[in-house]
């Protein structure tokens, strides 16, 4: 009796308390797919612009993947300076198709945590972390993913940031 009860309970809280319409089974929405050929583990190395204008070499690994069946991104990133962990980040994303853009949650060692988004344009992704500060990550001819920081000094862009990743794992993606 209590095996049966429990079955029923069971059946009733999986089967009935989440409705499952095809909306929520699809997997990748449609915008989010934009984001597939990043997908993977990369590791790169780079520089940026210090606040005294020198160049400072930066070493970094990626790993960027879909969670909750490609309705979730996700990015991880530890960054080296001379051999130490300089920050590490976590970046969640979505695709709001309203809007047709991505929210993303930025967490940081480093940088201001919070919100922030995103959009895709001829195949690069364009964020803004402030209104002075914007960047753009796309994956080139070469199968790198290549990555620049851009500072707005009133009416011209700066470039400050630059990183060219490779994937670790061409099986994976």
């Amino acid at each position: 009796m209590k095996n049966l009860f429990t079955s029923i309970l069971l059946f009733l809280f999986f089967g009935h308390a989440f409705p499952q319409s095809d909306a929520l089974l699809t997997k990748n929405p449609s915008g989010i797919t934009q984001w597939e050929p990043f997908i993977g583990k990369w590791k790169g190395i780079g520089w940026r612009l210090t606040e005294d204008g020198q160049q400072t070499e930066w070493h970094h690994a990626y790993t960027i993947q879909f969670k909750l069946d490609g309705r979730l991104l996700m990015l991880e990133n530890t960054t080296t300076v001379k051999g130490e962990v300089h920050h590490k980040s976590l970046i969640l994303g979505t695709y709001d198709e309203k809007a047709n853009n991505f929210p993303l949650r930025v967490y940081s060692t480093l940088t201001p945590e919070g919100d922030y988004s995103g959009v895709f344009e001829n195949g690069a992704f364009i964020y803004f972390m402030n209104k002075n500060l914007r960047f753009s990550m796309h994956v080139n001819e070469k199968g790198h993913i290549y990555e620049i920081g851009e500072m707005n000094f009133g009416d011209q862009w700066v470039q400050v940031f630059e990183m060219l990743s490779t994937r670790q794992n061409l099986n994976e993606k």
